[in-house]
């Protein structure tokens, strides 16, 4: 399911690097994406093994590996320094910095990507800097891992628990992710967008479910003992439908060549 919207950060946590604060669960509680994805991405870009690859805020690599193991030479930029730990224990040349503070060398990467974390880029330059990453005909793809909301009596329940214990954070808008394209649009150096999706499904146990949930970073800004409320209330409304879930998720893949 789409991460809900909270109603401000507490004063010295800053909510695009909470995910920190539990960099190994996040590595073993969040999804990673279907090959379908890594495969499309390497189609549209004509990308072969030896290629290097540029991640964008890649945490603790659940898109990363998938194109290690495609051949890729992967730099990844993860400003985090506990989830840039855990991401060199896999093999990974991570640099801690922020995608705004890096000096991009002009012409060098034949894939910038950023799975789940393009919308956490904050300078106004990004798609350019992007742009000027890669090389003359070089792919930009940035994706996002969507899960559909719960229908029928376990949705009810589970907006019921939020509605108590979380007010402010309402229900998840499903990211309106319009403003990639336009994003994209608006940078002379970069083709117009190509839109896809792919969609996969995963089964949670409560347990799992809770874990996860931990893991998000709107859930992470909570007041501990009402982010604890609300996890039980959630995982209660999970036990009285089987504390099983199946959750489909929607990958949004964007994709837009250096021209």
């Amino acid at each position: 399911m789409a991460e809900r919207t909270a109603a401000m950060t507490p004063p010295g946590r800053e909510q695009r690097l909470v995910f920190g604060e539990i960099a190994r669960q996040y590595d073993a509680a969040r999804p990673s994406y279907p090959d379908a994805l890594f495969d499309a991405i390497m189609d549209y870009g004509e990308l072969r093994a030896g290629d290097r690859a540029l991640e964008i805020g890649a945490g603790t690599g659940k898109a990363t590996t998938g194109f290690l193991a495609r051949g890729l030479a992967v730099h990844a930029l993860e400003p985090s320094p506990p989830m840039a730990e855990v991401l060199r224990t896999k093999g990974v040349d991570a640099q801690e910095i922020l995608f705004e503070a890096w000096d991009p060398p002009d012409d060098d990467f034949r894939l910038v990507y950023a799975a789940q974390s393009w919308h956490w880029v904050q300078s106004a330059d990004r798609y350019e800097r992007a742009a000027a990453a890669l090389s003359r005909g070089g792919t930009l793809a940035l994706f996002w891992n969507k899960g559909r909301e719960w229908t029928g009596a376990l949705g009810a329940e589970n907006d019921a628990a939020y509605e108590r214990y979380a007010p402010e954070m309402g229900r998840s808008t499903g990211w309106d992710l319009d403003w990639v394209v336009e994003g994209i649009a608006a940078c002379p150096a970069l083709d117009p967008a190509s839109h896809r999706r792919v969609s996969w499904s995963c089964a949670y146990t409560r347990a799992q479910w809770i874990e996860l949930l931990a893991t998000h970073s709107d859930h992470r800004i909570l007041p501990e003992e009402q982010r604890a409320r609300l996890h039980d209330a959630v995982g209660a409304a999970i036990d009285r439908h089987g504390g099983r879930v199946e959750v489909v998720y929607d990958v949004e893949l964007f994709l837009s060549r250096r021209v």
